[in-house]
């Protein structure tokens, strides 16, 4: 598929047409500070389905949320542990996905039936507009069929999953540092879910003794 070819590409001086088609439950590949994510409104039913069917992902995988404050994270978790006030404090905004004890609010469209639930802070200008515009945490997931590499860019997204989105929003990742590393706070002690970006010593440094 030639660039653009789809129709279905936006420039970043869109956002708001972008955030208003967002709200109506449309569902959109966007850049982060890692790879490329699907969006969409995380208490929109059908929009979090269709990113299920677009990614082809099992149903008993969750997505993740993207905040645009910390203090957004109490309106949908059962609590704050201390590790994960000092793990947000820290890195966030950054490439650190924390999982919490989910929140009875959620859907389980988001959480795929479990008790916890991802969030993140992106270090991402773009992204933080849209959550400022859109004024909701987004559901989002890589954009990737589940199972194939991450992608990075606007023409792979297209390539890959054109015909499937909403939108895609130009903004390619030049230098993607991978994806961001998973720490799990639910338990008595922070555990490694998934190293990334951030590594284990780093995570030392706020959370002495941190186990993988």
């Amino acid at each position: 598929m030639e660039y653009g070819a789809s129709g279905k590409i936006l420039k970043v001086d869109q956002l708001d047409f972008l955030a208003a088609e967002l709200k109506a439950g449309k569902v959109a590949a966007i850049p982060t500070d890692t790879v490329y994510g699907i969006a969409a409104m995380m208490k929109i039913p059908s929009a979090i389905e269709k990113i299920y069917s677009i990614k082809k992902r099992p149903k008993n995988k969750p997505l993740i949320i993207f905040v645009k404050d910390p203090h957004d994270v109490e309106d949908f978790v059962e609590e704050l542990p201390p590790f994960g006030i000092d793990l947000m404090e820290k890195f966030w905004p950054g490439a650190l996905t924390i999982i919490f004890s989910a929140g009875e609010n959620l859907s389980q469209g988001v959480t795929a039936g479990l008790d916890t639930i991802g969030v993140r802070m992106p270090d991402n200008k773009i992204v933080m507009e849209i959550l400022k515009k859109v004024k909701e945490p987004l559901a989002v997931t890589s954009a990737n069929i589940s199972g194939k590499k991450d992608l990075t860019n606007a023409a792979d997204v297209e390539r890959e999953l054109g015909s499937e989105l909403d939108y895609i929003l130009e903004g390619d990742i030049k230098k993607s540092p991978g994806v961001s590393t998973i720490v799990d706070v639910t338990g008595d002690h922070p555990s490694i879910f998934r190293q990334g970006v951030i590594k284990k010593k780093q995570l030392e440094e706020i959370v002495p003794g941190i186990c993988e």
